[in-house]
């Protein structure tokens, strides 16, 4: 019996989460105009960043979902397909 099928490409995306604790240093310290020190919003972030960055970071997967890819195109030559109307 023949069958068809249409061919999508999908996306599985998971997103992960970690607390982490960056110091405060003058690499994210900034003066303020009264003459006291402020934290630097962006140059925290940065830090922050390149912080979750260490392998030694406890990364715990938060959510995993599965959407259509928005770039639809063919599978290349290397990859397979699923085809769920067959067991093999």
């Amino acid at each position: 019996m023949s069958t068809y099928s249409i061919a999508l490409r999908l996306r599985r995306v998971t997103c992960e989460d970690a607390y982490i604790a960056v110091p405060v240093t003058e690499a994210i310290l900034r003066p303020n105009p009264d003459g006291s020190m402020g934290i630097d919003s962006e140059a925290l972030m940065a830090e922050a960043l390149r912080i979750g960055e260490d392998s030694r970071v406890e990364w715990q997967v938060e959510t995993i979902s599965t959407e259509p890819h928005p770039i639809q195109q063919a599978a290349p030559a290397d990859r397979d397909s699923f085809d769920a109307h067959y067991d093999d």
